[in-house]
Protein backbone atom coordinates (compact mmCIF):
# COMPACT_ATOMS: atom_id res chain seq x y z
CA UNK A 1 0.00 0.00 0.00
CA UNK A 2 1.52 3.59 -1.26
CA UNK A 3 -0.16 5.34 1.24
CA UNK A 4 1.19 3.69 3.95
CA UNK A 5 4.69 3.57 2.88
CA UNK A 6 4.09 7.17 2.00
CA UNK A 7 2.90 7.57 6.16
CA UNK A 8 5.98 5.71 7.40
CA UNK A 9 8.44 7.58 5.20
CA UNK A 10 6.54 11.12 6.36
CA UNK A 11 7.28 9.47 10.04
CA UNK A 12 10.86 8.70 9.40
CA UNK A 13 11.71 12.11 8.16
CA UNK A 14 11.97 12.00 4.72
CA UNK A 15 10.73 15.11 3.15
CA UNK A 16 7.88 15.21 -0.03
CA UNK A 17 10.17 14.70 -2.90
CA UNK A 18 12.11 12.39 -1.42
CA UNK A 19 8.89 10.27 -1.11
CA UNK A 20 8.15 11.14 -4.68
CA UNK A 21 11.16 10.57 -6.08
CA UNK A 22 12.15 7.28 -4.34
CA UNK A 23 8.27 6.17 -4.96
CA UNK A 24 8.33 6.82 -8.43
CA UNK A 25 5.00 8.64 -7.95
CA UNK A 26 3.83 11.91 -9.18
CA UNK A 27 2.98 14.75 -6.77
CA UNK A 28 -0.83 14.22 -7.47
CA UNK A 29 -0.31 10.74 -6.25
CA UNK A 30 1.02 11.18 -3.18
CA UNK A 31 -1.08 13.95 -2.06
CA UNK A 32 -4.06 11.44 -3.21
CA UNK A 33 -2.58 8.70 -0.88
CA UNK A 34 -1.61 10.47 1.64
CA UNK A 35 -4.98 12.04 2.02
CA UNK A 36 -6.79 8.92 1.75
CA UNK A 37 -4.25 6.99 4.63
CA UNK A 38 -4.86 9.89 6.80
CA UNK A 39 -8.16 10.02 6.58
CA UNK A 40 -8.86 6.00 7.48
CA UNK A 41 -6.06 6.67 10.78
CA UNK A 42 -9.02 8.14 12.83
CA UNK A 43 -11.23 5.05 12.02
CA UNK A 44 -8.53 2.49 13.01
CA UNK A 45 -7.48 4.36 15.76
CA UNK A 46 -11.24 4.65 17.62
CA UNK A 47 -11.61 1.00 16.65
CA UNK A 48 -8.65 0.43 18.78
CA UNK A 49 -9.29 2.27 21.89
CA UNK A 50 -13.01 0.80 21.48
CA UNK A 51 -11.46 -2.62 21.46
CA UNK A 52 -9.49 -1.87 24.53
CA UNK A 53 -11.53 -0.25 26.48
CA UNK A 54 -14.10 -3.50 25.97
CA UNK A 55 -11.05 -5.81 27.46
CA UNK A 56 -9.87 -3.60 30.02
CA UNK A 57 -13.27 -3.53 31.20
CA UNK A 58 -13.77 -7.65 30.97
CA UNK A 59 -10.23 -7.56 32.97
CA UNK A 60 -11.77 -5.57 35.44
CA UNK A 61 -14.98 -7.06 35.84
CA UNK A 62 -13.19 -10.25 36.28
CA UNK A 63 -10.88 -9.06 38.39
CA UNK A 64 -13.82 -7.83 41.05
CA UNK A 65 -15.47 -11.13 40.33
CA UNK A 66 -12.69 -12.92 41.70
CA UNK A 67 -12.00 -10.42 44.90
CA UNK A 68 -15.54 -9.40 45.77
CA UNK A 69 -16.70 -12.54 47.68
CA UNK A 70 -13.14 -12.60 49.78
CA UNK A 71 -13.73 -8.98 50.63
CA UNK A 72 -17.34 -9.09 51.47
CA UNK A 73 -15.92 -11.97 54.05
CA UNK A 74 -18.41 -14.71 55.43
CA UNK A 75 -19.77 -12.28 57.77
CA UNK A 76 -17.41 -13.35 60.72
CA UNK A 77 -16.76 -10.01 62.74
CA UNK A 78 -13.00 -8.62 62.34
CA UNK A 79 -12.33 -9.74 66.10
CA UNK A 80 -13.06 -13.01 65.50
CA UNK A 81 -11.33 -13.76 62.47
CA UNK A 82 -7.73 -14.66 62.36
CA UNK A 83 -4.87 -12.26 61.48
CA UNK A 84 -4.06 -13.89 58.07
CA UNK A 85 -7.82 -14.13 57.29
CA UNK A 86 -8.45 -10.48 58.17
CA UNK A 87 -5.54 -8.91 56.23
CA UNK A 88 -6.53 -11.23 53.23
CA UNK A 89 -9.96 -9.76 53.89
CA UNK A 90 -8.69 -6.28 53.78
CA UNK A 91 -6.03 -6.55 50.92
CA UNK A 92 -9.01 -7.74 49.07
CA UNK A 93 -11.45 -4.79 49.60
CA UNK A 94 -8.31 -2.64 48.49
CA UNK A 95 -8.26 -4.38 45.04
CA UNK A 96 -12.11 -4.22 44.94
CA UNK A 97 -11.67 -0.54 45.10
CA UNK A 98 -8.94 -0.14 42.76
CA UNK A 99 -10.48 -1.93 39.91
CA UNK A 100 -13.68 0.15 40.66
CA UNK A 101 -11.52 3.12 40.19
CA UNK A 102 -9.86 1.92 37.19
CA UNK A 103 -13.10 1.31 35.75
CA UNK A 104 -14.62 4.45 36.34
CA UNK A 105 -11.67 6.34 35.09
CA UNK A 106 -12.01 3.99 31.90
CA UNK A 107 -15.60 4.80 31.70
CA UNK A 108 -14.80 8.55 32.14
CA UNK A 109 -12.89 8.14 29.28
CA UNK A 110 -14.54 6.79 27.04
CA UNK A 111 -17.27 9.89 27.96
CA UNK A 112 -15.10 12.67 26.99
CA UNK A 113 -18.80 14.96 26.84
CA UNK A 114 -18.71 15.13 30.88
CA UNK A 115 -16.41 17.77 32.12
CA UNK A 116 -17.83 18.86 34.98
CA UNK A 117 -16.26 17.09 38.55
CA UNK A 118 -19.91 16.62 39.64
CA UNK A 119 -20.81 14.61 36.70
CA UNK A 120 -17.47 12.80 37.16
CA UNK A 121 -18.73 11.20 40.46
CA UNK A 122 -19.95 7.58 41.00
CA UNK A 123 -21.98 6.27 43.37
CA UNK A 124 -20.07 3.34 44.04
CA UNK A 125 -22.77 2.03 46.47
CA UNK A 126 -25.20 2.19 43.77
CA UNK A 127 -22.89 0.93 41.15
CA UNK A 128 -22.17 -2.40 43.35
Amino acid sequence: MVGAQIWEMRKEGCDRLEIIQELAISVQQFEDCLLAFESRLPVDAARVMKDCFHRDNERIEELIECWMPIALGDGTPADEMSEDAYDLQLKASFAVLGAIDARQKIFMAARPEKTSVRDRSVDVLAWL
